[in-house]
């Protein structure tokens, strides 16, 4: 709300599939097709944030004229994609607005929503596996920025988030077993306990067992 911009969701395809946000701007975004229903892929309308951000899978902003279509050119736009937990493209977040309102945090605040969209996904999928978080600092562990890896009973990798992947070089469909990542086996983590691990690439990491 009088925000001036608004929040949009789309799929792996570009459609646009659900958008939120500020009444007043609304008028000016369906004008262009800024609306459920419209496709943004960059085969349809060129460069924009939310087709880029597919065709890259990674998060982007694209500001006024670097659209390629002129009639939306007033718009700065933040996207980031959004994994599934075996590393599937499944969508992207998007936050567009009128250029006079741009804000220099709304790049990290939609990257950050799309990591939390991820991990709400990575949990519903593996509610019922044995989980390894991972951080960089110990208070970081259970906070929105951690990797989150699933491990069957055996210690073999069946899901992760996208920042596990980066830390640990895994690939995007998962394989390899924890001892392969961090060299200790799941007998050698107690559960709920805090171990400082070295990941096969050398990364120094804290990791707990859920």
């Amino acid at each position: 709300r009088d925000s001036g911009s608004l929040v949009v969701l789309a799929n792996a395809r570009g459609l646009l599939l659900h958008s939120l946000g500020d009444a007043d701007f609304l008028g000016r975004a369906e004008r262009v097709s800024l609306r459920p229903g419209a496709l943004w892929h960059e085969s349809d309308r060129g460069t924009n944030a939310i087709g880029t951000c597919l065709a890259e899978s990674r998060a982007v902003v694209i500001h006024g004229a670097e659209h390629y279509l002129e009639r939306n050119g007033f718009l700065p736009c933040s996207a980031a994609p959004v994994f599934g937990p075996r590393g599937q493209l499944r969508g992207v977040l998007d936050i567009s607005g009128d250029h006079r309102g741009q804000h220099p945090h709304t790049f990290a605040l939609v990257r950050s929503a799309a990591r939390m969209i991820e991990d709400r996904l990575f949990h519903a999928r593996h509610g019922h596996d044995q989980v390894l978080r991972l951080h960089a600092h110990a208070e970081g562990l259970g906070a929105v920025g951690e990797g989150l890896v699933a491990l069957s009973d055996d210690g073999w990798v069946v899901g992760s988030n996208q920042l596990a992947r980066e830390w640990l070089g895994l690939p995007a469909m998962g394989g390899g077993t924890l001892a392969d990542l961090t060299g200790l086996r799941v007998a050698q983590m107690p559960p709920g306990r805090t171990l400082r691990v070295r990941t096969a690439r050398g990364l120094s990491l804290f990791a707990r067992l859920d």
